[in-house]
């Protein structure tokens, strides 16, 4: 069947958009409709249960991280704000930070209320420390211990005069002395003491050394006494000073735990390290350098805020483009004193998992699966609901310095993962883990159908994208050619692009195309042109290959009749751009024992489609024309000069007719090239590429000479497929080209095998003419090998009706 001109290319009426350009077109930023994938985001993002996380899976052209941002964004303004996250120092056991939870934005404000009460308690202490209230308290004590002293010393003078005594101070402490008449005894005065008298002073010097030995013993208790009160009074007035300065903090946050037991340590800490306080308050001298900087001694205080949401509006919806394991799950960064690493409270840094904490994280998933040790930590995160911050070298176990151990902060996000078809099966069938934890998947579409709504909603996208990067307004007929376009990319009459990549990369090409001619408005022409210079950019290897076949370097014959050879088509992919080319299939057929052969896969150059293919037009020779009998024939089938690999089932129904030439020895047109698959019944399939392919065959007989009676037969199931270029729709409507269809084997058989000045020829009459030649080849097979050993012939007895 011969098409007509109508259905060779669907075109958008421009005055049927109605508007005049897109300056008049509300501009919506995800207009084409991807239903199945926007139910499964809402359903996704609904469920509060774990492990319904999503995974998008699609082409990326098709702007799948738009589509779900926004939409996330959507869902994320109904929501509050999530908490803050801030990391605290353990003072039990440092190594171990403490996290706090705060309302939205109170993280910054409780970083800040703690910063200036540790500065009222620096500036606060010292003043305390040399007030006359405390100096008074303090020599109160001092004056005390030593009244108590003096007293003591008193009470022993007076017990020492009643015995004749006195107690003199000497350099090797104090001692006891008889007196006489107020005044020390000398030693020949106490010499000359009866022996009586002398003896009585001795034991009463011994008695009172005892004394005194006995109340100096208890002076190191008075002194430790003294101190001890000394520093109660210290920590009295200390706790006085801190109480008042943590006082405004413990009331704004009595309602939360952490925060009232992370102050209660501080408090007791700074209580504790009192004299480095004060000494800090010092005027500076000249440490030791092992000594350190006294001023980072105070961070131990510092609130590390690590997640902050002060400017947040709705829950957060973040695009991790580098999921590395420190970007997901934070880090633990570190700084170098005395040539060691060293880290601390303050180091610890948010991964994305932190800041989309409460919201939603999207992610690519080849990236994050090509980052080592990422995706296990994702995993872990989502299994266990909560974020344990840890570095590489730990997860391999080659940490040697001291490192933290942060506690795990309580996780609640939606993960998004973006990625292919081929991933999300690859995921599901190696990684246990997957179905568990993505238990959800938005399917994107390629295209969408072509309706009214659709071909509206097109043109809002349009009048987005050209808002969105500031393009040159467009025409209603430039939106049209750009929708024309749209469904040329998916090859089909009734279906238009989804990839937005591809729309938005084509606007600007043509908004330059637009610029150069200086116009105010981006027209038709614009977006031709910009189509046009996108293929000329990479055109060079297909104009080599015309060039080429118009020297006759590569044979390809649009005219006459050959037996054996037709022109098969191809298609070759250059980056961005594909096109046809012509393909010469030769055949040839002899007396053998039933063999085809496929001379591409016999030279490692055929595919495995291209060798099923082979093998079906195999059985399809067999089945038709060889039922009752063996099928006596080696036949081969080749590409000629192709000197790459072959692969696709495309060349089904072109190598029949060409096998059918070469075993009747009847001409085919060679003004007709043909694609087209076929199953074993003869039946004509679908195949990809018909536009590209049609087009390669129309330049090469253009580039030759247009001679009225050139065409290419396509399946019947590709006619939708039709999104032909202007001048190939124009050589049809001038008769100067045609396109026919088939639905089998004999379509294509009518169509090839006529006679010069005939459109079609009856199958029938090659059917009969194979079916003669086949019998022909089994007698002649029966011949040769129809003699026994001794010369005597056998009897034939699978002779078939009417074989002679």
């Amino acid at each position: 069947m011969e098409l007509t001109t109508t259905e060779l290319r669907r075109t958008v009426a421009p005055e049927r958009l109605g508007f005049e350009t897109t300056q008049t077109v509300p501009p919506t930023r995800d207009s084409i409709e991807q239903a199945r994938a926007r139910d499964a985001i809402n359903f996704a993002m609904g469920m509060a249960f774990p492990g319904y996380n999503l995974y998008a899976l699609g082409s990326p052209q098709t702007d799948m991280q738009t589509v779900v941002t926004s939409r996330l964004r959507t869902l994320a303004e109904d929501r509050r704000p999530p908490s803050d996250w801030a990391y605290l120092r353990n003072f039990d056991e440092p190594a171990q930070p403490l996290y706090l939870e705060l309302p939205a934005a109170d993280g910054r404000r409780f970083r800040q209320r703690m910063q200036e009460a540790i500065g009222s308690i620096r500036d606060l202490l010292p003043g305390a420390f040399s007030s006359e209230e405390f100096r008074r308290q303090s020599q109160e004590l001092a004056s005390s211990f030593r009244e108590t002293q003096s007293q003591d010393m008193s009470a022993l003078e007076a017990q020492a005069r009643e015995m004749g005594l006195t107690l003199l101070p000497t350099p090797n402490g104090f001692v006891f002395a008889p007196v006489k008449e107020g005044k020390v005894m000398e030693q020949e005065a106490f010499m000359a003491l009866d022996e009586n008298e002398r003896n009585r002073i001795q034991e009463a010097i011994r008695t009172m050394t005892q004394r005194l030995v006995e109340r100096l013993q208890h002076y190191p208790e008075h002194e430790h006494q003294l101190i001890e009160r000394q520093r109660e009074l210290q920590r009295a007035t200390a706790e006085g000073v801190i109480r008042h300065a943590l006082v405004r903090l413990r009331t704004l946050y009595q309602d939360r735990d952490r925060a009232m037991n992370w102050l209660a340590a501080v408090e007791k800490d700074l209580l504790v390290n009192i004299d480095r306080i004060l000494a800090a308050a010092q005027p500076a001298q000249s440490p030791m350098p092992m000594m350190g900087d006294p001023e980072s001694w105070f961070d131990r205080y510092k609130v590390n805020v690590i997640v902050d949401h002060t400017d947040l509006t709705g829950a957060p919806v973040l695009y991790e483009s580098n999921p590395s394991l420190d970007n997901l799950i934070g880090s633990l960064e570190q700084r170098f004193e005395f040539g060691m690493p060293v880290t601390d409270t303050n180091l610890i840094r948010a991964g994305a998992l932190h800041r989309a904490n409460g919201g939603y994280l999207v992610l690519d998933a080849e990236r994050v699966l090509t980052k080592p040790f990422a995706w296990e930590a994702l995993k872990r995160a989502l299994t266990d609901r909560a974020i344990r911050v840890e570095s590489v070298g730990k997860l391999l176990s080659l940490t040697y310095s001291v490192s933290l151990e942060p506690e795990a902060i309580p996780l609640d996000v939606k993960v998004v993962l973006l990625g292919s078809r081929y991933l999300y099966h690859v995921l599901r069938a190696y990684d246990n883990d997957f179905d568990t934890l993505f238990k959800v998947v938005a399917d994107f579409d390629d295209h969408v159908d072509w309706s009214e709504d659709a071909l509206h909603a097109y043109a809002g996208l349009i009048a987005h994208i050209v808002t969105d990067r500031s393009l040159r307004h467009l025409t209603a007929n430039a939106v049209a050619r750009v929708i024309e376009h749209a469904s040329r990319l998916v090859e089909d009459q009734e279906q238009i692009s989804t990839h937005v990549t591809d729309i938005r990369d084509l606007l600007q090409e043509a908004d330059y195309m637009a610029q150069a001619a200086h116009a105010r408005l981006v027209d038709r022409v614009h977006v031709q042109q910009a189509i046009e210079q996108r293929i000329y950019r990479l055109d060079r290897f297909r104009e080599l290959v015309r060039e080429n076949i118009a020297k006759g370097i590569i044979r390809v014959e649009t005219r006459g009749a050959a037996v054996g050879q037709i022109n098969g088509l191809s298609v070759v992919s250059i980056g961005h751009v594909q096109f046809g080319q012509p393909s010469r299939i030769t055949a040839t057929a002899r007396l053998g024992r039933g063999e085809l052969i496929d001379i591409e896969r016999e030279s490692h150059l055929g595919g495995n489609i291209h060798s099923k293919a082979v093998m079906i037009v195999s059985s399809y020779i067999g089945s038709r024309y060889a039922r009752d009998y063996p099928l006596s024939l080696h036949a081969t089938l080749v590409f000629e000069q192709s000197y790459g690999g072959v692969e696709g089932d495309s060349a089904s129904v072109a190598e029949v007719c060409a096998l059918l030439s070469a075993m009747i020895d009847r001409p085919v047109r060679q003004s007709l090239a043909i694609t087209g698959s076929m199953d074993q019944h003869g039946l004509a399939q679908a195949i990809g590429g018909v536009n590209e392919k049609i087009e390669g065959f129309f330049d090469v007989c253009q580039t030759q000479g247009l001679s009225g009676d050139q065409g290419v037969i396509i399946p019947a199931a590709n006619r939708q497929h039709l999104m032909l270029r202007e001048d190939v729709v124009a050589a049809v409507e001038a008769g100067q080209f045609h396109l026919y269809t088939m639905t089998s084997v004999d379509d294509a058989i009518a169509l090839l095998f006529a006679a010069e000045g005939e459109k079609s020829t009856d199958p029938t009459a090659i059917h009969d003419a194979v079916s003669e030649r086949v019998i022909e080849l089994h007698s002649l097979a029966k011949k040769h090998a129809g003699r026994d050993g001794t010369g005597n012939e056998v009897a034939d007895k699978t002779t078939p009706p009417g074989a002679p």
